[in-house]
């Protein structure tokens, strides 16, 4: 289950920051979400999984630099249909 879908914009937020501001220093929070621009703007690292392995792995930034776009644009170009 994703813990961002079926849920409106402002709920999103109110969530990330709920999480952001109730994890130690230090630690790793895991989301799994297909929502990627909702959730961009607290990315340390990405892992992309398609179909039980892993497609792609990186440091959020390392990332947009290397591909000069955003993660939600890297996403869409690596699943497109």
């Amino acid at each position: 289950m994703e813990p961002l879908g079926g849920v409106d914009p402002a709920t999103r937020d109110y969530i990330l920051d709920t999480i952001l501001s109730n994890f130690s220093e230090g630690a790793s929070v895991i989301i799994s979400t297909h929502l990627i621009s909702d959730i961009e703007r607290i990315l340390d690292e990405v892992i992309f999984i398609n179909k039980g392995k892993i497609v792609l792995t990186s440091s959020a930034d390392e990332l947009r630099k290397k591909e000069n776009a955003s993660i939600d644009e890297i996403f869409r170009r690596c699943f497109k249909c």
